[in-house]
């Protein structure tokens, strides 16, 4: 029986898997991006993780890696950011990094405090605080990191990204 190659897919993946989780998370999207020729901006990996992540986990699956590296050489020019797109995401990173106090990259209990406070007096109906922490915090960990509130602004239609 003659040795099988994996696909091509199936390599890049595996090499940008780096802490091998199955899954590619931003940093490693980002990487595999740069490795390719395809610099991206802060803004531009986390719109990109968005659109790759087809059920909003926050990481990228095989299948979902798959759908998009099969779409032909141009794959990269889909994740593209209009100028207005990048500025307002930019924008969302900001807040979201005033915000995390602590730069661990995710806003914790008491940090969310502050960012509830805030949403709420800019007349986001989220209910009470618990409320909102879980509809935000998707992954239930008890911190709200930046892709699920990027992912919750889409949700509630504060953020149109392509």
């Amino acid at each position: 029986m003659a040795f099988q190659r994996p696909p091509l897919s199936k390599l890049v993946f595996k090499k940008y898997d780096i802490d091998e989780s199955g899954f590619i998370e931003t940093k490693e999207l980002k990487k595999m991006a740069y490795d390719m020729g395809h610099k991206m901006s802060e803004a531009e990996v986390i719109a990109a993780t968005q659109i790759l992540d087809k059920n909003n986990d926050g990481r990228i699956s095989y299948k979902e890696f798959t759908d998009w590296w099969n779409s032909g050489t141009e794959r990269f020019s889909a994740l593209e950011l209009s100028d207005a797109a990048e500025q307002r995401l930019t924008m969302v990173i900001d807040f979201f990094k005033y915000y995390d106090k602590d730069q661990s990259g995710d806003i914790d209990r008491n940090e969310f405090r502050a960012v509830y406070d805030r949403l709420k007096s800019g007349g986001h109906g989220l209910g009470s605080f618990d409320e909102a922490l879980a509809a935000l915090d998707t992954s239930g960990d008890g911190l709200v990191s930046l892709n699920e509130y990027v992912n919750w602004l889409i949700r509630t239609k504060a953020l149109k990204l392509p």
